[in-house]
């Protein structure tokens, strides 16, 4: 709270947001704008003349990183996971109109996802049903993240070339699913992508002017 009310008394134009307060810093925000109320947390604040506004640039960062490899719209997309990183892809690739799946583990938090975004739901003993006909794959869970980088949600026989898969794990940067998957020929969308996109939208949200995305890169 006291750092809200600082960013409003000492002027600062704008910050970032991230874990642990994209959703706690809600009630102490003003308002937020269309993307941040769907999707239930901020990682961007605004002060507009002492009113602070709240964003969300990580569900469009995730897609365009998907873009540079792919197409979305049309596309049947199978997500994993239901979580606060689950909630801003599932809202921004039904933006894209792409065909969303959404499988967790517990059903009953797809299925509440999946309402609020207009999407199919299910489990993961679903994967093997819906993966030969899927376009896009994307883990948004924390499985394969260090020190637990030997596992996986997805058999690797359930892989096919002309599959792109994306992992929002970072750490390390090629999962075990992501390299399971540059064994079959899928294309690859790496976690450091999104990470630059979202990054480049809050840029643009800050200064109001085009975002330097060369140099951002090599800051990567």
């Amino acid at each position: 709270k006291k750092g809200v009310e600082a960013v409003r008394n000492l002027c600062i134009h704008a910050i970032g947001v991230t874990i642990p307060f994209k959703i706690s810093i809600i009630p102490f925000l003003d308002e937020l704008d269309k993307d941040a109320k769907r999707i239930g947390a901020v990682n961007v604040v605004i002060n507009n003349n002492g009113k602070l506004i709240g964003g969300n640039t990580d569900g469009k960062g995730g897609v365009r990183a998907l873009k540079e490899k792919t197409a979305v719209s049309g596309k049947k997309v199978i997500l994993l996971g239901a979580g606060g990183a689950a909630r801003a892809l599932a809202f921004a690739v039904k933006d894209e109109d792409g065909e969303l799946t959404i499988l967790n583990r517990t059903i009953s938090e797809a299925e509440e996802l999946a309402k609020a975004v207009d999407c199919q739901s299910g489990g993961l003993d679903e994967l093997a049903k819906l993966m030969s006909r899927a376009d896009i794959l994307i883990n948004s869970t924390s499985v394969g993240m260090a020190p637990d980088i030997n596992k996986t949600l997805v058999d690797k026989k359930l892989l096919h070339k002309g599959l792109t898969v994306m992992d929002i794990v970072s750490n390390p940067r090629e999962t075990r699913l992501l390299k399971e998957a540059k064994k079959v020929g899928c294309q690859l969308v790496f976690a450091d992508r999104m990470l630059l996109w979202q990054g480049v939208l809050k840029f643009k949200i800050y200064t109001g002017i085009e975002p330097p995305v060369e140099v951002m890169e090599k800051a990567l």
